[in-house]
């Protein structure tokens, strides 16, 4: 028997915005064999299948959430080769649990059985023994639903606007607060034996002393701030109770906020570059310095999608009127600029991350000050929304911004292809962007539209002579006079096939134009092209007749259904004429009701 390798594996893993080292030790946990087998089959499937990081690192999560999920009483030599049915027992109550563990909207129970699932089969395909009952437990259904999860809709209008506008209000003092801590670099020196008297040798203490390991500014910062020394730069130090628990680091994130921006400053311009691109948070969060290629009248930049594995360059245009803009490009340009101290700091320690675009410094639990990469892991979003009054529509998720900049499009391109852009298919538009409320409201103005232009069509109908075509004189409109000397020349084979005269037959509006329209007689009452003269009115009599007498043959609800605009549009048309006329071909109605040639097609049921 081979002995199992429980040793740590390395897993890496290259998320959106930095590289998680997440070692896995099979003896942290109760069950080693099984927390190896897992691993191994993990790591296999990330290096051949070429897994993006964040896929992997959530098929990591799955395998702690089942090693933790498992009940204690199963032996520690537990693995997938066993051969008795124990472990599927034990798999089948992890997945069980699942259900309890998160709400009912979550889609994880779901997720978290697939994931598992494809491991075993994994490690099996590697050529590694698995027991049958297990094998087929996990080629076996899914125990889980994709739960109930809401689909993401977009920002109304005036959201959008509003998160806009509180955005710029935050870069705009974020950069009025760096232009006094720049000033503050320039005036401050280091402190001497008496301790900080001016408020620009704190700027310039935490500039260059605290960044250093083992060296802490708290207790100096803390005593400036009692001594009234900050208020200098700002009344609100005054509120920070530096003496008071926790306030050395209120009083050092109010100071560092005079050179660095913060995450929730990073989200802001993150925020307005997703309005100005149409990108994705992920997108815009991992971008670096050798992505951005300036060129004369724009910015060009290359976006990453780790998920879909594409990349794209989308153009981030200039404002060049000399004023400092809010378009992509000029966003850009200010944010390299508000993270200058930081790029600056992570260049001279060689840091990996330095090429960041997002790039603040943060006090860490030995308080001291590190520069790093934005992750952009915690909710600085959520907390830019709750303070915009009145509030925003939850959730407050990133990716609405992107549905937002779609609905936005195609609300002003009034088109799919256009609205879609270059980082998908019009079919992944369809599928994922489409379902948002503007869209919907506007496919419904454009059926409206549609609908109305039939209706338009309809409502104009036949045009009506109430005069027999004899009488007509030759001297008349063109196309009436052309239409009386058809009906008076017509043959009875012609007055059997026409209800009224069509002045174009070829050019229907209800028929592709050229061909000889289709529908007559069943829209004749409803076509722009008909000319109705009295000649007519026993026929328009016999042929309402014969839709009459179609409704012994169908339900009442068929019957409105399938002809009831027509018997409507012909009582329009009747309604025209006296009643004597009226009377008079109702008293011929039987010589002519059988000379009315019905196609078909249109007999009976006619669709």
């Amino acid at each position: 028997m081979i002995d199992p390798d429980l040793n740590p594996r390395k897993m890496r893993f290259q998320l959106s915005t930095s590289t998680v080292s997440a070692d896995f030790a099979p003896l942290d946990f109760r069950h080693p064999v099984l927390a190896g087998e897992l691993a191994d089959a993990l790591l296999h499937m990330h290096r051949s299948l070429g897994l993006a990081g964040g896929t992997a690192y959530n098929y990591r999560h799955a395998i702690v959430s089942l090693l933790r999920g498992l009940p204690t009483s199963y032996p520690r030599i537990v693995s997938l080769g066993m051969l008795d049915g124990d472990l599927v027992e034990a798999l089948h109550e992890w997945e069980l649990s699942l259900a309890a563990t998160y709400p009912p909207e979550s889609t994880l129970p779901s997720k978290r059985g697939r994931q598992i699932r494809r491991l075993i089969q994994i490690h099996e395909a590697t050529g590694r023994p698995v027991g049958d009952s297990v094998l087929a437990w996990a080629q076996g259904r899914v125990l889980h639903g994709g739960g109930e999860e809401t689909p993401l809709d977009e920002f109304s209008n005036a959201e959008r606007l509003a998160i806009r506008d509180e955005c710029r209000r935050r870069i705009r003092t974020l950069e009025d607060r760096l232009a006094i801590g720049q000033r503050g670099l320039c005036h401050g020196s280091a402190p001497d034996s008496d301790g900080w008297v001016r408020a620009h040798d704190a700027i310039w203490a935490v500039r260059h002393e605290g960044r250093y390991p083992g060296v802490s500014i708290d207790a100096v910062a803390v005593r400036a701030c009692d001594q009234g020394v900050l208020n200098e730069l700002s009344e609100e130090f005054a509120f920070d109770r530096a003496t008071t628990y926790g306030g050395g680091a209120r009083v050092m994130r109010r100071l560092m906020s005079y050179l660095y921006p913060s995450d929730t400053d990073l989200v802001a311009f993150r925020t307005l570059l997703q309005l100005e691109t149409g990108a994705a948070p992920e997108e815009w969060s991992r971008v670096t310095l050798s992505d951005i290629e300036t060129a004369t009248d724009a910015i060009h930049v290359r976006l990453h999608k780790a998920r879909a594995r594409r990349s794209r360059t989308v153009r981030c245009a200039l404002t060049h009127d000399g004023r400092t803009g809010w378009r992509a490009g000029d966003l850009l340009r200010r944010l390299i600029a508000v993270t200058k101290h930081a790029r600056d700091e992570m260049t001279a320690n060689l840091a990996p991350d330095a090429e960041s675009l997002f790039l603040t410094v943060n006090r860490t639990s030995t308080r001291h000050l590190a520069a790093r990469a934005e992750s952009f892991s915690r909710r600085p979003f959520s907390s830019i929304l709750t303070s915009i009054s009145p509030s925003i529509s939850h959730p407050h998720d990133a990716r609405r911004l992107r549905k937002t900049v779609k609905s936005v499009r195609a609300a002003v391109l009034r088109s799919a292809d256009v609205a879609a852009g270059d980082d998908h298919s019009v079919e992944v538009y369809q599928r994922h962007y489409a379902q948002t409320t503007t869209v919907h409201v506007l496919a419904g103005a454009a059926v409206n539209a549609a609908q109305q232009q039939v209706f338009t069509r309809i409502q104009r109908g036949p045009i009506f002579v109430n005069a027999h075509a004899h009488s007509v004189d030759g001297e008349a409109d063109d196309t009436l006079a052309e239409a009386a000397a058809a009906e008076v020349t017509a043959s009875s084979t012609d007055r059997e096939m026409n209800v009224a005269h069509c002045a174009s037959p070829y050019e229907s509006p209800f028929s592709p134009a050229g061909r000889l329209c289709e529908h007559r007689p069943s829209m004749c009452f409803a076509c722009p092209n008909a000319i109705v003269f009295a000649d007519h009115l026993p026929r328009i009599i016999g042929y309402r007749e014969v839709l009459r007498s179609y409704e012994n043959e169908m339900s009442p609800a068929q019957f409105a259904s399938v002809y009831g605009q027509q018997v409507a549009n012909i009582e329009q048309v009747l309604d025209m004429f006296s009643q004597e006329q009226r009377d008079q071909a109702s008293r011929d109605i039987q010589d002519v009701a059988e000379r009315v040639h019905v196609p078909l097609a249109q007999r009976g049921a006619h669709l």
